[in-house]
C-alpha cells in the first residue's frame, strides 16, 4: 500500500491562495449586499428595520469580528511574503502599514468593550488601507503606468504573484478585509442610545432622578 505524498509547497501556496480569494469574495458580496441595504434604507422603512435587525444582530460582536478579519489578513500578507517568498512592493507595504496596527486597536478595543475609542481610533486605517488597494489594482490593470519599482528599486507594482479565479489578486484580497472592516466599524459606529453613552450622560440622568427638594425641606 503506498502512502500518499507530501502535500508540496507550491500545492499549500495554491491552497491557501485559493482559500483568501474565496473568503475575500464572499466578504465582498456581503459588503456589497450591505450597502444596498444601506442605501436603500434611506428611502424606504422595512430597509431600515432591516439594517437595523442586522446591528442588533451583531451588537457587541462587530469588533471581535473585524479584529479576526485583520488577523487573518496579517497572517496571510505574511505567509505570501515569509513562506511563498513573494517579496511586497511599495503599495503592499502602505496596505500593511494600514493593516497591522488594526490588529492590536481592535483587539484592545474588543477586550476593553469599547466600541467607542476602538471606532475612533481605527476607522481611518481601513479608509486609507482601500484607497491604495483600489489604486494598487488600477496599476496591475495598467502596467505601463508603473514606475513603483524604479522609485522604490524593488517589485513592480503591477507584478501578480497571484490570480486566482483569473481576477483576485493580493490587493484584490487586501480590499475585501478593509472593506468588511470598515463596514463593521460603522455598524459598531456608537448610537444615541446605545450602551456606552458619553462620560458624564450617567450623572446627568441620575440628577434628573433625583425629586427635587420639597417646600418643607427648604
Amino acid at each position: 500500500m503506498s502512502l500518499p505524498l507530501a502535500v508540496t509547497k507550491a500545492e499549500l501556496i495554491d491552497s491557501v491562495s485559493t482559500a483568501y480569494a474565496t473568503l475575500a469574495l464572499l466578504l465582498g458580496v456581503l459588503v456589497a449586499l450591505l450597502a444596498l441595504l444601506a442605501l436603500a434604507a434611506l428611502v424606504f422603512r422595512p430597509a431600515r428595520d432591516a439594517l437595523g435587525w442586522v446591528r442588533a444582530t451583531l451588537s457587541g460582536a462587530e469588533l471581535w469580528l473585524a479584529f479576526t478579519i485583520a488577523l487573518a489578513a496579517t497572517l496571510g500578507s505574511l505567509f505570501l511574503s515569509e513562506y511563498a517568498d513573494f517579496l511586497p512592493c511599495r503599495l503592499c507595504w502602505f496596505q500593511r502599514i494600514a493593516m497591522y496596527p488594526l490588529v492590536v486597536i481592535l483587539f484592545v478595543a474588543a477586550i476593553k468593550r469599547d466600541r467607542r475609542n476602538g471606532v475612533h481610533y481605527a476607522i481611518t486605517f481601513p479608509v486609507v488601507g482601500a484607497a491604495v488597494a483600489i489604486w494598487h489594482l488600477w496599476v496591475e490593470a495598467n502596467p505601463e503606468s508603473d514606475g513603483c519599482a524604479v522609485k522604490s528599486g524593488g517589485v513592480p507594482c503591477s507584478t501578480k504573484w497571484i490570480d486566482v479565479f483569473g481576477f483576485v489578486t493580493i490587493p484584490g484580497l487586501a480590499l475585501a478585509a478593509f472593506a468588511a472592516i470598515l463596514a463593521l466599524l460603522l455598524l459598531a459606529w456608537p448610537r444615541r442610545g446605545d450602551d456606552d453613552e458619553e462620560p458624564g450622560d450617567d450623572d446627568a440622568e441620575a440628577g434628573e432622578d433625583e425629586p427635587a427638594p420639597s417646600a418643607e425641606t427648604a
